[in-house]
């Protein structure tokens, strides 16, 4: 039908009004200036727009959708071939189904609305699908059925279309219930701000045609040929930005007076920026999402993603779906349903972290574990877990630790001694991060104020922290290790060989601390970075001078090593002590270990659920703060 309309399209009516039940309807509010067109026309002239509207539209069209037949109440089959999804995919014959659904989605967020035409074959089923600019579309209300009929009108010429062969799917309009309102409609005000400035911008580097003077010449006004020359000599030499600011030369007692107006004046990269922040708000859009802010972490990109798809993807979907199931689905069959695959990632790492405390606190079972993280229990009957995890019976640890020939006083006390050593080790760790830090820190100030490049050399960096994390991570490793092999052995009879046992390392406890040294190198200087060219990002987005942003990278260094030099040094600190210890028990043939736990006011649920677990000493090694959290303060005791 839409097909058969004329090709050249004017513009419609506006304003029409139509009686209803003894009041009138505007066809639509709009602000004044803004029509249909302009709305759509808009999106292709402001960037922030164009950027919400077609990751909204590209996101809606890109889902996957499927067809169910319903067998019950609570039943439903799908389908997999039926004349409905051929009609779903195939459209017409001048778009696909990906496009149809893209274009649709975007009349939605752009003027709140969409019509779809339903095209019938002589057996009055739909075969074909085809959408109405929202812009020519007329609802004509009655009193009786609320809506008589539609009309498509291009210019003087109108086109009927009855109720059966309209979709209307929008957002509401609560000042007029016949049509909709789009998101842009609540912004048009900044959608016109963004257009003129950035309109006023562009005029003002191509048409400006003043070096930032005006010639003052005396006596009379010369003749109109010789201004007429004036100005197209004065031309030549200025317009354009390229020759903006040139030096001109005046003869005959002419002056020049400075009219120039800074266009910092007007502010245009605040307002813009004002505008960007009120577009994505409209639209329901995180930032990083369009690359207006450095996603940060993982962690932050994957909670963006989230909150698009709950709030503002799926939404969006649920319009059509309903749309479909209550007017499209019926004509073909009653028990039919059209359903798209949920949008909304799950939240993974909550689950995990929910299944990991239950599991240690006793409430949830493993098998039950299993089936909430999707994994098939018949599957794994018979296999063997790993036993670094809280899963082992209150009735097991009972036996366990009833092997140990410590007494819970003595625990404690091997504890508070093992936190004042660990303690005191720190400071030494944190006097070494803070000379790196330094180091670092003036490395970047310098190739900002040489080179222009606020960074540092990571791969050179990653080098000279490995090398000097090594020799003090190895001695808080030797120091652990020799204390514990005087603590199974303090009467050993030959002193200059205990000395030798918790001296000499291994070669498995050589390698060990080399990785470990390698890995929190590159932790730490990737981390600081990623921080670091954040922080710069946000300082020339402010406009901020050399000395200004050496200022800012001085504090963001500053503030840096106050937040997390004390967490490297507790977790590495206990790291390497728990390691030296354990290498210390293999040493002395104990075949068990008991995790002890912290136990005062900052104790943490995954520790406490650890607490008094007995593990084999080979099954020990990266447990504390590897598998339980950055700055444990739990230890190792022997069981005997």
């Amino acid at each position: 039908m839409i097909k058969d309309l004329p090709r050249r399209l004017i513009n419609s009516l506006k304003n029409i009004k139509y009686r209803l039940a003894g009041s009138y309807l505007t066809e639509m509010s709009i602000p004044p200036g803004w029509s249909y067109t302009q709305y759509l026309k808009v999106y292709g002239e402001v960037g922030w727009l164009f950027g919400a509207v077609s990751l909204i539209a590209n996101s809606v069209a890109d889902s996957q959708w499927h067809l169910f037949a319903r067998n019950g109440r609570e039943q439903y089959k799908e389908i997999i071939q039926h004349p409905l999804l051929d009609l779903f995919h195939h459209i017409n014959p001048f778009q696909t189904g990906y496009q149809f659904r893209l274009l649709a989605q975007m009349y939605i967020s752009l003027v709140g609305e969409c019509f779809i035409i339903l095209d019938y074959n002589q057996l009055g089923v739909p075969v074909q699908m085809w959408l109405a600019p929202p812009g020519n579309m007329h609802i004509i209300p009655d009193a009786s059925n609320y809506i008589s009929h539609y009309e498509y009108r291009v210019g003087f010429q109108t086109l009927r279309l009855e109720r059966a062969e309209v979709i209307h799917i929008m957002d509401p309009n609560p000042a007029n219930p016949y049509r909709g309102l789009g998101a842009a409609h609540s912004i048009s005000a900044d959608l016109d701000s963004e257009r003129y400035a950035s309109q006023y911008q562009r005029k003002l580097f191509f048409n400006d045609a003043r070096p930032g003077l005006v010639v003052e010449v005396p006596g009379d006004q010369p003749p109109v040929e010789e201004r007429e020359q004036m100005l197209k000599q004065w031309n030549t030499q200025f317009r354009g930005w390229g020759k903006a600011y040139s030096t001109a030369f005046l003869w005959g007692g002419a002056k020049i007076n400075n009219v120039t107006m800074s266009n910092r004046d007007l502010d245009f990269k605040e307002l813009r920026k004002v505008t960007k922040d009120i577009i994505l708000a409209a639209y329901h859009i995180p930032e990083s999402l369009i690359g207006a802010v450095d996603v940060g972490s993982r962690a932050r990109a994957e909670a963006d993603e989230y909150i698009f798809a709950k709030y503002t993807l799926k939404p969006a979907l649920q319009r059509f779906r309903e749309a479909f199931n209550e007017q499209l689905c019926p004509l073909f069959d009653e028990k039919l349903e059209f359903n798209f695959d949920n949008p909304v990632p799950e939240d993974r790492v909550s689950l995990v972290d929910e299944i990991a405390r239950m599991v240690g606190a006793g409430v949830y079972t493993r098998e039950f574990a299993l089936g909430r993280l999707g994994y098939s229990i018949a599957d794994m009957k018979g296999g063997t877990y790993l036993m670094p995890m809280a899963i082992i019976s209150e009735t097991a640890k009972a036996i366990t630790k009833s092997i140990s020939r410590l007494s819970e006083g003595q625990k404690d006390a091997h504890w508070r001694i093992y936190a004042a050593q660990t303690e005191a080790e720190e400071k030494p760790f944190m006097r070494l991060l803070k000379k790196l830090f330094e180091g670092q820190k003036e490395e970047v100030i310098d190739n900002f104020r040489t080179l222009g490049n606020a960074d540092f050399n990571e791969e050179k960096a990653i080098e000279n922290f490995a090398k000097s994390f090594q020799p003090v991570i190895q001695e808080i490793f030797r120091a652990h290790m020799k204390s514990t092999i005087e603590g199974i052995r303090p009467q050993h009879p030959h002193t200059e060989s205990l000395k030798q046992d918790g001296d000499v390392l291994n070669q498995d406890a050589l390698e060990w601390i080399k990785s470990r040294s390698l890995s929190l190198a590159q932790l730490v200087n990737g981390t600081t970075k990623a921080e670091l060219r954040k922080e710069l990002a946000a300082g020339f987005q402010e406009g901020e001078g050399m000395q200004q942003i050496a200022e800012r990278i001085v504090r963001f260094y500053k503030d840096g090593f106050e937040r997390r030099a004390p967490i490297v040094a507790r977790t590495e600190v206990i790291s390497a002590s728990a390691e030296g210890t354990i290498a210390g028990y293999e040493r002395e043939n104990v075949q068990k270990v008991e995790f002890f736990a912290a136990l005062d006011e900052r104790t943490c649920p995954i520790c406490l659920a650890l607490h008094r677990t007995i593990y084999f000493v080979n099954e020990a090694s990266g447990i504390i703060t590897e598998q339980t959290h950055p700055q444990c303060r739990c230890c190792w005791l022997p069981v005997i």
